[in-house]
């Protein structure tokens, strides 16, 4: 596809996380084992590892951060959203699943990160969250969240006083020039489940 002109975000965007969300759907339908979710989410992953591999645009934009909060294996979602974004030219690191709020911290300073994007799927993650989101602002590294975790409306963020970014199409309007974090500019996705990479 990437070979016949079909743009590398449109895969992952169009392809890959429509996938995800029917593996998702399946595996709450008790139709597919963990098993199979686990062997199909594999997949998924090796198609994004894929084109990470494949696109390789010049950065022209800041350096993001973007991890999943400590004890959220859910890793699929902020990964995609970590290429769609390196994509966009920007400096992405993406530090994978559950990432100490101290380890993360403590990168965040070493390497300068003009903000940080948080994934969270699941609410019993929360109290995580909300230590990880304050250890940020302390570390005065602009913050933007994602994930079911922060309910399909982003109340949670809301609550937690934290940008949110409703999925992988939202475009982050943060200037690293100015050091501010407006948040992300959400265009229009349907929500989905937990696996979803639309969510996060």
């Amino acid at each position: 596809m990437l070979d016949a002109g079909v743009p590398a975000e449109r895969v992952l965007l169009d392809l890959v996380a429509p996938a995800q969300v029917e593996v998702g759907e399946r595996w709450a339908r008790n139709e597919w084992s963990v098993a199979q979710e686990h062997a199909a989410t594999h997949i998924s992953e090796r198609v994004v590892a894929a084109i990470a591999g494949y696109a390789d645009p010049r950065p022209t934009r800041g350096r993001l951060v973007v991890a999943c909060m400590d004890g959220e294996w859910h890793a699929l979602p902020p990964r995609l959203v970590a290429e769609v974004l390196r994509l966009r030219g920007w400096q992405v690191t993406f530090l994978g699943a559950s990432v100490p709020a101290a380890h993360l911290v403590s990168y965040l300073h070493r390497h300068d990160a003009h903000a940080v994007a948080l994934a969270c799927a699941l609410p019993m993650r929360l109290p995580y969250a909300h230590r990880m989101i304050e250890a940020c602002r302390r570390s005065d590294v602009p913050v933007v969240v994602g994930g079911r975790g922060f309910g399909v409306d982003g109340r949670w963020a809301r609550r937690l006083g934290v940008a949110w970014a409703a999925d992988a199409r939202a475009r982050p309007t943060w200037s690293p020039t100015s050091g501010g974090c407006v948040g992300f500019h959400p265009r229009s996705c349907p929500t989905s489940p937990t696996t979803s990479t639309r969510a996060w």
